[in-house]
């Protein structure tokens, strides 16, 4: 077998990936090795030795050993688990600091080698006098937060794939610093790093500094998050967290510097080196799968052994995935290796053919050119799908990008290796004089990379949000890129093995037709969303001809729910604009999410109640829509979305313009005010209550007095997020919902109250909360509804 390591990693992946998204029991895996075992000694009887056999039961059997790798690491845990929501003290060794914004974190180490993040309110002190210290902690445990929108960031699994399952919330003065059992390798480490750190940023520009901290350690907490945003859009966003490229430009520097003959000296000094460099970077996943390379490159120059660039690719991938299998799931080691894995299946094909164009006696110098740029070209063509279902853009600057920003990467990250010495002669006559000559040197030539990205940061030309490709688009489209260009097809096709050619094709549409079953959800399918976005109310609704409505959209000041929460879930859930959106009142926990989405994606018409004609052109200049996107509602208006789909305006009555006059200087008005929707969704209705007070549903009960039988719904949205001043017993009565849904988040406000939730459960209603259940989906199934929340994952069927 060619490549064998490569045969074996793509094996164990499977294993895990499987166990992840499929099996997720015990039982399936004693099963699944019960049929292995079975086919083996089927095998043995009948006698089938061939190689193709031995391939199928040896991918069977390795498979076998990734799905046990997870399940042995899922089910490990750390005791802490048992005490969530206690308070607990605990020790360890400070490993690693971070910064936020209204907090700081460190990830400390037990004796046994768990790892814990506690995040820290209060005053702090510097990293170089925690790091590497012993640590003693009384804090609130608490497990991370799961995936709360499909499709969205799963924070739990994150932090796993860094070893940590518990996170304790402290506060500073109930952490006490020891020396004893202090190490000190870390903490000469954290020395060098940020002594370095603290003498730069005396010379550089706070962007400039910034931008140069995450270039040479990975480290992006300290750029503006518009500069990150324009990186990202562009494409380089990787320039700032340190990946390969680093580590390539690192190990250049070093043969340079050392000088060109290769000794065993030499690569002694080069791999301490790149150690260190590792250790300054905190082992990122894609740190280690380039300094690891670059180790087996060495060792093979050593041993006079053929360095495989594939195989040794597979060989570290495989090796980080035994030690942690959630590896898989981290987001650097996907792009890292997918990045590389691109570059070892298709650059040789480019190669080849350039060397055919040059036999043929074609431009050399146009050749040559080519060859130098054809790396990025490959693993920007290699990495766009990816891109797309990860971050939901597609970036055309990134092609121009690349190569002047990689250029520039190549003097930056050396010149800021050879100030970190440097540093340590800061007002040490000439030598803290060219400390300060080269750090501005460092920021003119960060300050032109902030131009180009400037100059090349074109919304809707250079770059466009894409919704997240489905998975089969993207098994498809990997199978094929690194089947295509490879020796084996090359061979096939020499050979006119037509049939072979055809087969494997076939495996490839079926493998991503069947893995993309088993592993993708009907998420994005779902008829009805009520979204998670916190503090907030958000609906959203998709309808069988693929119509998309949002009522309300949450909001925040202190966060951009529009941007950063509700943007990513549609993208990922594939839509492309919203068809309508409808806010039942301009409070900003239901209308300044859709403010903020309207600067983003494209939203055809916008629903208000009447009496907003008065602030009309307010409303245009929040969400950039034009006059004749706006949709005026009032009691008695219909909006037929399709057909068995409609909203029905049940509240308020259209008013004077003088009473609209006092409503808007009023905001408790407003709230009793709020758009009150009956949704009918083939048969399945829903009453949307906005932030309706008391007083509100006694009016609302007066209009329909003797039609009540209109107030009667199967879900019902509880209004004002659970307020006690809302949702009182008699307008719950005439609802009579089956199932109550409170759209609310963590707040000060005391929602939702118990003596609401205590209301709904009497009456035998099933209760839904966003802050403990995470977006509450609805698939419609037949003449059935399939209810689910996403984080408890519990569900009911109702006829």
């Amino acid at each position: 077998m060619r490549r064998p390591v490569v045969f074996l990693f793509l094996s164990f992946a499977f294993g895990i990936a499987m166990q992840h998204h499929i099996v997720q029991d015990g039982f399936f895996l004693i099963l699944y090795a019960f049929l292995l075992t079975a086919a083996y000694f089927t095998a043995r009887l009948l006698k089938f030795k061939n190689k193709q056999t031995s391939i199928v039961i040896l991918f069977l059997l390795v498979t076998l050993l990734g799905c046990l790798t997870y399940y042995i690491a899922e089910n490990r845990q750390d005791p802490l688990e048992e005490a969530i929501g206690q308070r607990c003290c605990v020790e360890g060794r400070v490993i690693k600091i971070q910064i936020k914004e209204d907090y700081w974190q460190m990830l400390i180490t037990s004796e046994n080698g768990g790892k814990r993040l506690v995040q820290v309110k209060g005053n702090w002190v510097k990293p170089q006098d925690m790091i590497g210290k012993w640590a003693r902690v009384k804090g609130e445990v608490l497990l991370p937060n799961e995936r709360r929108n499909p499709g969205l960031f799963d924070y739990r699994l994150y932090l796993k794939t860094t070893g940590v399952r518990v996170i304790l919330k402290a506060d500073s003065e109930n952490i006490a610093l020891s020396r004893e059992n202090q190490s000190i390798l870390f903490s000469k480490i954290a020395l060098i790093k940020y002594s370095f750190l603290d003498r730069l940023e005396k010379v550089m520009e706070p962007e400039a500094f910034g931008i140069m901290t995450g270039m040479l350690f990975g480290d992006c907490s300290l750029i503006d998050d518009d500069t990150y945003e324009m990186f990202q859009r562009n494409g380089i966003a990787h320039i700032l967290s340190v990946s390969g490229i680093h580590v390539c430009i690192v190990f250049m520097f070093i043969s340079r510097l050392l000088g060109d003959k290769k000794t065993r000296s030499f690569y002694l000094l080069t791999v301490l080196f790149l150690i260190l460099y590792a250790a300054l970077a905190e082992f990122s996943p894609s740190v280690v799968r380039a300094v690891v390379m670059i180790l087996i490159y060495i060792i093979s120059k050593i041993s006079y052994h053929r360095y495989d660039f594939m195989s040794c690719t597979a060989s570290c991938a495989f090796v980080m995935l035994i030690s942690n299998p959630f590896y898989l799931f981290h987001a650097g080691f996907q792009l890292s290796y997918l990045a590389v894995f691109c570059l070892a299946a298709a650059l040789p094909w480019v190669n080849r053919k350039l060397d055919i164009l040059k036999q043929k006696r074609k431009s050399e110098l146009v050749i040559e050119g080519f060859r130098y740029i054809a790396p990025l070209i490959v693993i920007q063509i290699g990495m766009a799908p990816m891109t797309a279902y990860m971050f939901n853009y597609f970036s055309i600057a990134s092609f121009f990008m690349n190569i002047p920003v990689i250029a520039i990467s190549g003097i930056l990250i050396p010149l800021g290796i050879a100030l970190m010495p440097l540093s340590f002669f800061e007002g040490v006559g000439p030598i803290g004089l060219i400390f300060e000559v080269l750090a501005k040197l460092a920021e003119l030539l960060i300050n032109g990379m902030i131009w180009l990205n400037e100059l090349f940061y074109l919304p809707g030309l250079g770059f466009f949000n894409v919704t997240s490709p489905y998975i089969f688009i993207m098994l498809l489209f990997y199978g094929f890129f690194f089947y295509l260009p490879s020796e084996l097809f090359r061979i096939q096709y020499q050979r006119r093995k037509y049939k072979v050619i055809v087969g494997i094709c076939a495996v490839i549409l079926c493998v991503s037709c069947l893995a993309s079953a088993a592993i993708g959800t009907e998420h994005h399918k779902a008829g009805l969303v009520f979204v998670d976005v916190g503090q907030g109310d958000c609906l959203h609704i998709r309808t069988p001809a693929g119509k998309n409505i949002l009522i309300d959209g949450g909001g925040s000041s202190n966060y951009s729910v529009g941007e950063k929460i509700l943007l990513p879930y549609l993208l990922k859930n594939q839509v492309k604009y919203i068809d309508l959106a409808v806010v039942t009142h301009l409070h900003d926990d239901h209308y300044l999410g859709i403010v903020e989405l309207a600067k983003k994606m494209k939203i055809q018409k916008l629903g208000i109640y009447e009496a907003n004609r008065l602030q009309e052109q307010m409303i245009m200049a929040d969400t950039g829509l034009r006059k004749q996107n706006l949709l005026y509602l009032a009691k008695g208006d219909r909006i037929e979305v399709e057909k068995g789909i409609y909203l029905d305006v049940l509240y308020p009555e259209k008013q004077s313009d003088e009473t609209y006059r006092t409503f808007l200087m009023d905001e408790h008005d407003e709230n009793e005010s709020s758009l009150l929707i009956k949704l009918d969704y083939h048969g399945l209705t829903v009453l949307l209550t906005g932030d309706i007070g008391l007083e509100g549903e006694q009016k609302i009960m007066n209009v329909y007095r003797e039609r009540e039988s209109v107030l009667n719904v199967d879900i019902l949205k509880v209004a004002h997020h659970g307020s006690r001043y809302s949702t009182g017993d008699r307008f719950l009565d005439i609802a009579s919902p089956n199932i109550a849904v409170f759209q609310v988040g963590k707040n000060n406000f005391g929602h939702p109250h118990p003596t609401i939730i205590d209301k709904c459960l009497e009456k035998d209603i099933i209760v839904y909360r966003n802050d403990q259940d995470g977006a509450v989906i609805l698939n419609e199934k037949g003449e059935k509804w399939q209810i689910e929340a996403l984080i408890e994952g519990s569900m009911h069927t109702r006829e």
